[in-house]
């Protein structure tokens, strides 16, 4: 293939790659703030410990549309299989 159609389907990868990831990662957040909040809603004296786990658990969510970034600028700007 020529390097022209590489670089198109590289760019289209990395979008797709961000739209999917973005998505997921915004219903996952959601179902855990949601759960967090159900879970404070039946025992509200574990506010504390509740709040402290949902904010890493949505700091690891958050890191894997991180990576994803991470990835479509590779293919993007240092595109590996173009030579």
């Amino acid at each position: 293939m020529d390097q022209i159609t590489i670089r198109v389907v590289s760019i289209v990868c990395a979008s797709l790659c961000l739209g999917l990831v973005a998505a997921f990662t915004a219903l996952a957040q959601g179902r855990a703030t949601c759960s967090a909040l159900e879970a404070v809603a039946r025992q509200p004296e574990a506010k504390g410990t509740i709040t402290q786990l949902l904010i890493v658990g949505l700091a690891i969510i958050e890191s894997l549309a991180l990576y994803a970034l991470l990835v479509a600028i590779i293919l993007i700007f240092v595109n590996p299989f173009v030579s």
